[in-house]
């Protein structure tokens, strides 16, 4: 049997109370989007989704340098920096 594979994409929109998470699985794929209205609250959600085993987190475009870096940071804080890849969109 095929492991579990969990994806999240975070947007960052910074406006007061706009902050949801939606996830869905079937089978061997789970797929979690979430708003978040600041990087504090993307940094305790990276660290949950962490806890929970995903395995690769993309950024939307908003979350910029500081963003990806803080990101970085907290997956590599909690020892996973082997276990997820973090990536970022970039418009040329």
């Amino acid at each position: 049997m095929a492991s579990m594979q969990h994806y999240a994409f975070l947007i960052l929109v910074e406006s007061s109370g706009n902050t949801s998470l939606n996830s869905q699985g079937s089978g061997v794929v789970r797929l979690s989007v979430a708003t978040l209205s600041s990087l504090r609250a993307a940094e305790r959600l990276v660290s949950e989704l962490v806890a929970q085993g995903v395995n690769q987190i993309e950024l939307s475009s908003s979350f910029g340098e500081a963003g990806e870096k803080l990101v970085k940071t907290v997956v590599a804080d909690s020892g996973a920096e082997h276990l997820v890849s973090v990536g970022r969109v970039r418009f040329a």
